[in-house]
């Protein structure tokens, strides 16, 4: 799905930076290098690396990791030295060569992508690249902003945005489907795709599905997969989780 949409996520998401200084911190705690998993476009794999930490990426989109490695190419040479960059499922995966990682992210909405046996999957398989001392990063949307959303299905205007490499325009439209039983919120994502002289729309449409999973459930997948929980946050301030936090951020380590 991210094949389709990679360029046009780096422009919605051009302006989330907020998580930043938060992980720039746990980065610079930890006790080894660091390994993203879903590090897409390589949003925060390069500040990583300009700060002077090691860093792994991993992502199985082909699209959305080109474009980080274009991105990386226009960097120093001494932080290209200290990125890389593999195409992987995060749900099976090895790193064979690799050191024990101090930090392991699983950033903004990543884990939602996953249904509870993939979670419980991924999660081992970071385990494993886990040091003894090291720590699991988990950044997600906050499960009852998730479950409130209206069961409508209508679409509605995400944002209308200019792309500064062609000048085309870009008008961004999502709906959604909550399915409660299931814990599921289905989105489709549309972006229709206008030349600045105009002529015809070119429209894009990718479907995703996020499973959304409440602070005790959480819990119970991070003991499943041999963590003990440590924090839940509420934001990137660290303070503490409750329902009407704008996020759900998770800090984890080894049993």
């Amino acid at each position: 799905m991210y094949d389709q949409i990679a360029r046009f996520y780096d422009l919605t998401h051009a302006s989330l930076t907020a998580d930043l200084p938060l992980i720039l911190q746990l980065a610079s705690q930890a006790d080894g290098p660091v390994l993203e998993l879903g590090c897409g476009s390589g949003r925060l794999l390069l500040p990583l690396a300009r700060a002077g930490h090691t860093v792994t990426g991993l992502d199985s989109s082909a699209g959305m990791l080109d474009r980080a490695r274009a991105r990386l190419a226009q960097e120093s040479t001494a932080v290209q030295a200290r990125v890389t960059i593999h195409q992987a499922d995060m749900t099976n995966f090895a790193l064979p060569n690799a050191s024990p990682f101090g930090l392991i992210i699983i950033p903004y909405n990543t884990l939602l992508h996953l249904d509870t046996a993939q979670a419980v999957a991924a999660l081992r398989q970071a385990r494993n690249q886990l040091g003894e001392n090291g720590r699991l990063f988990i950044d997600l949307a906050n499960p009852v902003d998730i479950a409130n959303t209206p069961e409508d299905a209508l679409l509605s205007l995400e944002n209308v945005l200019t792309d500064p490499e062609t000048g085309e325009l870009i008008v961004h439209l999502a709906s959604n489907r909550l399915d409660t039983a299931g814990q599921t919120l289905h989105i489709t994502w549309i972006y229709d795709v206008s030349a600045p002289n105009g002529g015809p729309v070119h429209r894009t449409v990718a479907q995703s599905a996020y499973h959304y999973r409440y602070p005790h459930q959480l819990e119970l997948l991070l003991q499943e997969a041999g963590y003990q929980l440590l924090h839940f946050w509420g934001d990137y301030d660290q303070s503490p989780y409750d329902e009407p936090s704008d996020r759900l951020l998770i800090l984890a380590g080894k049993k």
